[in-house]
């Protein structure tokens, strides 16, 4: 795998495109044995356990009870934040059906 990281970064050099090991992340799946670093430069990847892309969690065993629980807590988050509209009595209600 280091050798692919190696050989994709010196190609996107050639390119006059970088990787910046900062920013990228390293996620392993159904992988338990390997505790391997990748190198970017002299940099090492970080490794995770979980990240979310594109609004989906992803986890390095891949189960849904993350996924539904990270759901969960945005729609919380959302309905949290119109908290104040809900409580303002000089908006109409046919005004916070339309929101809901």
């Amino acid at each position: 795998m280091q050798r692919l990281l190696t050989i994709l970064s010196n190609d996107a050099s050639m390119f006059g495109m970088r990787f910046s090991p900062s920013k990228c992340k390293m996620l392993l799946q159904d992988c338990v044995t390997s505790t391997a670093e990748l190198v970017i430069g002299s940099e090492v990847i970080e490794r995770v356990d979980r990240f979310t892309y594109l609004g989906s969690l992803i986890t390095s065993c891949g189960l849904m009870c993350d996924e539904t629980s990270a759901r969960i807590k945005k729609a919380r988050l959302a309905f949290t934040n119109l908290r104040h509209l809900w409580r303002r009595r000089d908006n109409r209600l046919s005004t916070k059906e339309r929101v809901y």
